[in-house]
């Protein structure tokens, strides 16, 4: 099994899934929620690092690697 870095953000989605244990017929709802949970988690960070910044703007974190989302999730 890879590790965390070498895998992409939709496949560690459906890692933690699988890893929660959710019934087969709820899986596509729980991946909806956890790719809501990680779009807010992505807009709380941009939030976060505008109000550390000089000039109140920030870039979004780029989620790019399966390591992110576990980070942020």
């Amino acid at each position: 099994m890879s590790n965390a870095l070498g895998i992409g953000p939709a496949v560690m989605i459906n890692r933690i899934v699988d890893r929660s244990g959710t019934p087969l017929a709820a899986q596509l709802a729980k991946v909806a929620e956890l790719r809501v949970a990680l779009e807010s988690a992505v807009q709380d960070q941009q939030a976060r690092a505008a109000d550390l910044s000089p000039t109140g703007e920030a870039d979004a974190p780029v989620v790019n690697s399966g390591a992110v989302v576990d980070r942020l999730i």
